[in-house]
């Protein structure tokens, strides 16, 4: 592509042991009508054959395509930083290496944008393992952004991926992604939404979502995922409490808060429940941190161990919630409406428990 071409969209393509889909992925961008495109992937350290298929797609590009090839892994936030940090289009869009797209997505989304000046553009996705069709952004939530419309965003919640976004929402003030971590880009979408001014929507399904088993939201490791539903969590409130409008959005922002709560929650007691029955045997069950742990620890004081770890994480997620929320659950309408009553007294059992 010429330098003095004006770039539409750039496109964002994080890149980790994606051999097996690479081809129909970035062969889905490289289709796309739109013509004024870059697309960029990051290598995002692969120890499969990802750097050899991105360098042979390069050479059909037609100039289109920019390969960072980092030689640390930074999960998917940190390659679409590195991607963010060279991106030279109007919009920004993002396409994971698992997906796909069909070939007038970003067309139809810039047209949409430029129609409205969008500061974002949200399309309908197709989940294959469900076989179901997704639009998050109705017409009624389209237009200028208010406190009402923010906060039906935030508990609506979606992907970075079905959109595009004007590049300069990530860059006044610079907006980057956390590295190495599963919901990543929690924090983000929800900021994007308490202070993007409008939102426009196509009502139609462009993007394929593979949801495939190796994705990072598949993420077993029970340590590792509390690890991330905290970081999620504390990133969340970071990036929202101190906004002006803030106090328009807090319910939605704490209902989102709740929810990944509830999950670090569910995770500790389940935790606890499996260290109590000592179920070594069942491998399915356990996970790979408790088999090994149990395993190895044989007496009743080791056991004890284990679970005053999993009880101090437990009271570590009490203790941030208790922070960073003032609404009660019982008072949050989108608690109340959308997170399972068994859930919530889970929740309230803890909170007792705690005082």
């Amino acid at each position: 592509m010429d330098d003095k071409t004006k770039i539409k969209v750039s496109i964002i393509v994080p890149v980790y042991n994606a051999e097996k889909t690479l081809i129909k992925a970035i062969g889905s961008i490289l289709k796309q009508t739109l013509e004024e495109i870059e697309i960029i992937c990051v290598n995002d350290a692969s120890h499969d054959n990802s750097i050899e298929i991105l360098r042979q797609l390069k050479n059909i590009s037609n100039g289109k395509m920019i390969i960072i090839d980092s030689d640390v892994n930074m999960g998917a936030g940190g390659a679409r930083n590195l991607a963010l940090d060279v991106a030279r289009g109007e919009y920004i869009g993002f396409v994971d290496s698992d997906d796909y797209i069909v070939p007038v997505m970003f067309e139809k989304l810039y047209k949409e944008a430029k129609k409205g000046d969008y500061d974002i553009v949200d399309s309908g996705f197709y989940k294959e393992s469900e076989d179901v069709a997704i639009l998050y952004t109705s017409d009624e939530l389209k237009g200028e952004l208010n406190g009402h419309k923010r906060s039906e965003l935030i508990v609506s919640g979606g992907f970075l991926w079905s959109k595009i976004f004007k590049r300069e929402l990530f860059e006044f003030p610079k907006l980057r992604m956390r590295k190495n971590a599963i919901l990543e880009d929690a924090d983000v979408l929800t900021y994007l939404f308490a202070t993007a001014k409008n939102i426009g929507t196509v009502k139609e399904i462009l993007y394929g979502y593979v949801d495939s088993n190796g994705s990072l939201s598949k993420e077993k490791n029970a340590i590792k995922y509390y690890d991330n539903v905290y970081n999620a969590i504390d990133a969340i409130y970071e990036k929202t409490h101190n906004l002006e409008n803030y106090k328009e959005i807090q319910m939605a922002v704490e209902y989102e808060i709740i929810q990944l709560y509830s999950y670090g929650v569910n995770i500790c007691i389940a935790n606890l429940n499996l260290i109590d029955k000592n179920e070594v045997n069942d491998k399915k069950e356990i996970n790979a941190k408790i088999e090994m742990e149990v395993q190895k620890r044989k007496d009743v004081r080791q056991k004890e161990d284990l679970k005053k770890e999993w009880n101090n994480r437990l009271n570590k997620l009490v203790e941030l919630k208790n922070k960073i929320t003032c609404i009660d659950i019982e008072q949050n309408i989108y608690v109340k409406n959308k997170i399972n009553k068994d859930d919530i007294e889970i929740m309230e059992s803890v909170e007792k428990k705690e005082k």
